[in-house]
């Protein structure tokens, strides 16, 4: 009996096996496709930021009319937004084609879920074939160094700013984190980051110097010199402004310019869902898949700086993060926070926090009430897949 759509998803997500070394894939990529173009291809990672800054790529480059081809992850809803043709996803049923062709071999190499998602990204992309004038941006899935998309070649590369998420696997500081994520830096690259951590910096500057790559760093003085008043919109987040520097010069050092007609248009076109996404204006509720430190950090300054009042938060989290060090940076807004318990096995330990910080937990059901009936401006975060459940609830309702 032939499996359904569901079945092939769950049969998938269940491969939680050990990455292959990257010879390996190396050399099973070699076997199953034709080289890739690694002149058009932009290899980005680090610990926040790492969607946007595509996103700011794609519509980037779809302003100066040329066509791109995303890997991303995790996905919000549905599996097939991690493949992206000209900013949008594939179908599922393209999805499901993908599959079916590659699922014998999957499983017999036991390849991982995101091994198996970059080799559909490699074949969704084959399917959508390119020009001179396309790009291919694809995301790291965990640091870099041994990640699976490492396992390809690129000429130019993004790395956002580090913070602590993945600490178990990637280290427990921020120059061991940034170690992990500098592997993406290969003979001969160019790479922007928007680091600031001194020790950071070291370590992707001798990762540069070693492989003679070329890094660009970016600071505030940079963001000083674009005129953001021409064509930058309020809607958006400040942290924002960095994830757009690190595509906006990355694309100038390739030899693109911009005019503020361009700009702007960009902006419109920009949008990342569950990253501070209003779902509603009158009353406020914004949500943002911010999921440890530094992302609920840049979340809590945005919305102090854009002078917006939030009188009510809901909040979940994984046990895996550092939830105290968020909860802490988000009562700077306001005490008034409620945690979230949703289906998942990785999730954190609620009814202790409820008990730390005298709070309630309430279920997805009764926050869909709460949503529905309140009257305050509230914040929905601490959590993608969480972030995911509600989004996907406002967009069927």
């Amino acid at each position: 009996m032939s499996k359904t759509l569901s079945e092939k998803l769950a049969e998938m997500e269940a491969c939680k096996f050990h990455n292959h070394d990257l010879a390996i894939l190396k050399q099973w990529d070699k076997e199953d496709f034709v080289p890739f173009d690694s002149t058009h291809a932009i290899h980005i990672a680090g610990t926040n930021g790492k969607g946007s800054v595509i996103t700011w790529l794609e519509v980037l480059f779809k302003s100066l009319h040329c066509q791109t081809r995303s890997f991303i992850s995790p996905h919000l809803i549905s599996h097939n937004e991690r493949f992206r043709i000209n900013g949008q996803p594939i179908t599922m049923q393209e999805w499901e084609t993908i599959y079916d062709e590659f699922c014998d071999r999957f499983f017999a190499r036991r390849m991982t879920m995101f091994e198996m998602d970059l080799w559909m990204a490699r074949q969704a992309f084959i399917n959508h074939q390119a020009n001179d004038s396309t790009w291919t941006m694809i995301e790291t899935g965990l640091g870099g160094s041994q990640d699976a998309t490492t396992a390809l070649d690129y000429k130019y590369g993004i790395i956002t700013q580090i913070g602590f998420d993945h600490m178990a696997l990637l280290g427990s500081t921020k120059a061991e984190i940034a170690q992990a994520k500098a592997g993406i830096i290969q003979p001969g690259m160019i790479v922007v980051t928007f680091e600031q951590d001194p020790a950071c910096l070291e370590v992707f500057q001798k990762r540069a110097d070693l492989v003679h790559a070329k890094l660009i760093t970016l600071n505030d003085d940079d963001l000083k010199k674009v005129a953001f008043s021409d064509f930058w919109s309020s809607n958006l987040a400040a942290y924002q402004k960095e994830n757009f520097m690190c595509a906006y010069r990355l694309l100038n050092e390739i030899g693109y310019s911009f005019n503020t007609d361009q700009l702007k248009q960009a902006v419109r076109d920009f949008f990342w869902p569950a990253r501070f996404q209003v779902l509603r204006q009158n009353p406020y509720l914004v949500l943002d898949g911010a999921h440890n430190p530094d992302g609920i950090e840049a979340l809590v300054s945005s919305l102090i700086q854009s002078h917006t009042k939030i009188d009510r938060i809901y909040f979940s989290v994984l046990a895996d993060k550092q939830a105290h060090a968020m909860i802490t940076r988000l009562q700077d807004l306001t005490h008034n926070i409620h945690f979230v318990s949703f289906e998942s096995e990785r999730l954190a330990d609620l009814e202790q926090l409820a008990k730390q910080y005298n709070a309630p937990i309430v279920d997805l059901e009764t926050l869909f009430e709460e949503l529905a009936a309140t009257k305050q401006a509230t914040l929905v975060c601490g959590s993608l897949y969480f972030a995911g459940y509600v989004l996907e609830h406002f967009i069927e309702h």
